[in-house]
């Protein structure tokens, strides 16, 4: 289990790589120059955060979902991922659930880094 402090540092680590890609343009679409769509990583935090409800409901956490939830739905949380990551940071996630969502929050966030912008320094 991680200590609270090294949770809450992750989280403050997590949130500054997260805040530095979700402005970031990336481009959708084909090769052939016919165009395509250019979006921002932060539309996809509601995916990200949707991907983790998913996880720990089918893996039996209901620890975890309780606490994606506490703020509404999914759907209607606004910049979820940063909410979920200033909500460790500030200790309202008991250290299991942190322990739970840190690690693939970690993983989700820097594939994104290593896809489209600066790893943060996190190994």
């Amino acid at each position: 289990m991680l200590a609270v402090t090294t949770m809450q540092e992750q989280a403050a680590r997590l949130m500054d790589l997260w805040s530095r890609l979700s402005a970031q343009h990336i481009a959708l679409g084909c090769s052939c120059n016919m165009g395509g769509i250019s979006v921002t990583l932060e539309d996809f935090e509601r995916d990200i955060a949707d991907y983790l409800w998913a996880e720990s409901e089918r893996l039996g956490r209901p620890d975890v979902v309780d606490f994606l939830l506490q703020p509404g739905p999914i759907e209607s949380q606004d910049r979820a991922i940063r909410l979920i990551l200033a909500r460790i940071e500030e200790g309202e996630a008991i250290p299991e659930v942190a322990d739970w969502l840190l690690p693939r929050m970690k993983k989700t966030l820097e594939s994104f880094a290593s896809l489209h912008g600066p790893t943060g320094g996190l190994t």
